[in-house]
């Protein structure tokens, strides 16, 4: 993690706290009790999806950590973790004290997020099946990240549409500035009338006009 400093590791670890939760239940030698695992899922559950991100990130690094020199996909989630921590922490930290994110701030932001959450969920998930003891607390915690990884995933998804819709909504109206709404029509026609009186074969249609 060059570009983030490990000054900026440990903020984010103090503002995110489920990082530090998976660093103190990887120490321990006991499983994960229950109570442990929901206030975990509910930590998760509570904050933005890019928060959640990095939150996700960071804890599965720390998992990935643990396994990287027998595992082979650990390797690849703690890559993953480096490459979502450079990619996110700077304008995360950048943003912290600020208003929130909106419109195209916001679509910027979340553009990318529901494939790099589902990334790591797979990535979780196979490093979860890669560990026999099932109450070792790594193999708890890695599907109580996939889990959240997925539900934000599917949050940051709907998001995204709402604001497509809206952005088509906005380039819809702008095109539709200056052209004419069709209301009752306005006849039309050459200041000499007598040539239709006059048998003309002319025949004079009525043209709309925007008022």
């Amino acid at each position: 993690m060059s570009a983030v400093t490990k000054e900026d590791v440990a903020r984010l670890h103090t503002y995110l706290v489920v990082p530090v939760a998976v660093a103190e239940a990887l120490s321990a030698t006991t499983p994960l009790e229950g109570e442990d695992q929901y206030a975990m899922h509910v930590a998760l559950s509570e904050i933005d999806s890019d928060s959640a991100l990095l939150a996700i990130a960071l804890g599965a690094y720390r998992i990935a950590q643990e396994y990287a020199g027998d595992v082979p996909v650990a390797a690849a989630l703690k890559y993953e973790c480096e490459k979502i921590v450079q990619d996110y922490a700077p304008d995360w930290l950048d943003n912290y004290h600020n208003h929130p994110v909106e419109n195209d701030a916001l679509y910027d932001l979340l553009r990318n997020i529901p494939e790099d959450l589902e990334s790591v969920a797979e990535l979780l998930e196979t490093l979860q099946a890669s560990i026999r003891d099932e109450d070792a607390p790594a193999h708890t915690l890695c599907s109580i990240l996939a889990i959240q990884a997925r539900a934000h995933m599917e949050i940051a998804d709907y998001v995204l549409g709402e604001l497509e819709a809206d952005r088509m909504a906005e380039l819809e109206e702008e095109d539709m500035d200056g052209v004419c709404s069709f209301g009752s029509p306005t006849l039309y026609a050459p200041d000499n009338l007598e040539a239709a009186a006059n048998g003309s074969n002319i025949i004079l249609f009525p043209i709309h006009r925007c008022r």
